[in-house]
C-alpha cells in the first residue's frame, strides 16, 4: 500500500512564460496526474507559482522531478512534504487559482511584504494558505478560477 503524502512547493515563474503556457501546464497535468493518482491545487500569483501535489508518494514525488526540469519554472524551493491520512485536494486532478483584486487581502494576510511571495513561507502558513484557497474554490465551486 503506498503511502499518501502532501508535497507544497513554490517557484518563480520564468521570465519567458507566455499566455498559453498556464494552458499547457493545466492540460498536461490534469492528464498526467489522473493517470498515476496525483491531485492538487496550483496557484499563480506576482510572478510564483504555489501549488500542493497530493498522492502517493512515488507517484508526487515523479510529478515534482517534471516540474524540476520544466523550464517554466526556476527556483523552485519545497515548503512542505508530510504523509497525510487524506487529501484535502480529491476535488481536482489539478485545480488551478490565480491571485486577483478579489481575493488580494487573501494572499497578503500571508506575507511579510506588500506583495505576496510564497518562497517566504512555513510550512504551516503555506498548508494553511492552500486550505483555505481551496476551500474558498469549492464554495463558489470551480476547479479553474480567480477564486
Amino acid at each position: 500500500m503506498s503511502i499518501l503524502i502532501r508535497l507544497i512547493y513554490a517557484s518563480k515563474v520564468a521570465s519567458h512564460f507566455g499566455p498559453m503556457d498556464m494552458h499547457d501546464i493545466l492540460a498536461k497535468s490534469r492528464r498526467n496526474n489522473i493517470s498515476v493518482g496525483v491531485g492538487g491545487l496550483l496557484v499563480m500569483s506576482d510572478g510564483h507559482f504555489f501549488q500542493a501535489l497530493e498522492g502517493g508518494r512515488a507517484a508526487v514525488h515523479q510529478t515534482y522531478g517534471r516540474i524540476l526540469r520544466d523550464p517554466r519554472h526556476a527556483d523552485s524551493v519545497i515548503l512542505s512534504c508530510q504523509e497525510i491520512g487524506k487529501r484535502s485536494f480529491t476535488d481536482w486532478s489539478m485545480g488551478y487559482a490565480l491571485s486577483n483584486e478579489k481575493n488580494r487581502k487573501l494572499f497578503l494576510s500571508y506575507s511579510a511584504e506588500s506583495r505576496f511571495l510564497p518562497l517566504h513561507l512555513s510550512a504551516p502558513m503555506a498548508e494553511a494558505l492552500l486550505q483555505e484557497i481551496g476551500d474558498h474554490a469549492r464554495q463558489i465551486g470551480g476547479a479553474e478560477l480567480a477564486v
